[in-house]
């Protein structure tokens, strides 16, 4: 768990040390159980936890914070350390660079967290620089002791510069809906299959004052009127015939739909106004 030392420091001071003043001056020291001037470090098991919960436990830092952690082995025996973390993971990257000249005194690592389980886990923008001491020996010094190093120092970023926090990715099989394909579609306005009746066209043609040209009742929800081709209205004015190998078989003759008094119906004189539209 993270210390609640109060820090006092002066005003406008920052911490942005170099690597070779973090291992030297910080990572050699406490390895060492030497003091420490300013105790501005936190010792917490950084791997028990997300790095978006990391900034609240720090004792100082903004936009980057530092950590002293044990590091613990993958396997009993082997020397690889165990990169899981909270709901993660931590990844490699990179060559490990040498800190110290001449000679290096410690070895800094770069690693990336992955949220979910490996291999498969969602690349996020947080960013671990490790640092861990040159020329230790990490055999195995007690029995069924999983200790790989006591003290490392990491320090914690965001590329973003933001503490944000990972969504962890959906179950497989679910299927994330964009908001573009939640948008309605159109609905496509076709006209009636034939035979044509009086009632189908009377419902489909309606005529306005400044129209020269029937336009469709349609139920699209924005309103918008669609005006009637001349290749449908053709269709609609064309006589139909009647069936001579089939009495039973009658399509309506909309010639015949007339009244008495010599007065044409009102669908007769629909099609003649089409007629005198479409020749001029």
């Amino acid at each position: 768990m993270a210390t609640t030392t109060q820090l006092h420091l002066p005003p406008g001071f920052r911490f942005h040390p170099t690597d070779e003043e973090l291992v030297i001056h910080y990572l050699c020291r406490k390895c060492a159980s030497q003091h420490i001037a300013v105790p501005i470090i936190a010792e917490i098991d950084l791997y028990k936890y997300d790095p978006w919960d990391l900034p609240g436990m720090a004792l100082y830092g903004e936009k980057e914070w530092y950590f002293f952690t044990p590091r613990d082995r993958k396997y009993p025996n082997g020397s690889r350390p165990n990169r899981s973390a909270g709901t993660g993971y931590w990844k490699a990257t990179g060559a490990d660079k040498p800190v110290g000249k001449p000679k290096p005194v410690g070895i800094k690592k770069a690693l990336v967290f992955y949220a979910g389980k490996a291999p498969k886990g969602e690349k996020t923008n947080w960013i671990m620089h490790e640092y861990r001491l040159a020329d230790v020996d990490r055999s195995v010094r007690k029995k069924n002791s999983l200790r790989l190093d006591d003290w490392v120092l990491c320090r914690i970023y965001n590329k973003k510069g933001a503490i944000e926090k990972q969504q962890l990715p959906p179950p497989s099989g679910v299927r994330k809906i964009e908001c573009s394909e939640m948008e309605d579609e159109k609905p496509e306005i076709l006209p009636p299959d034939p035979p044509y009746t009086a009632a189908t066209v009377a419902d489909c043609l309606y005529f306005e004052a400044s129209d020269s040209v029937p336009r469709l009742h349609t139920t699209d929800s924005s309103c918008s009127e669609q005006v009637v081709s001349a290749e449908f209205a053709s269709e609609v004015h064309s006589e139909p015939k009647r069936g001579s190998n089939n009495n039973n078989e009658f399509a309506y003759n909309y010639v015949d739909a007339t009244l008495g008094n010599n007065q044409m119906s009102p669908l007769q004189d629909i099609f003649m106004y089409l007629s005198k539209s479409f020749c001029n």
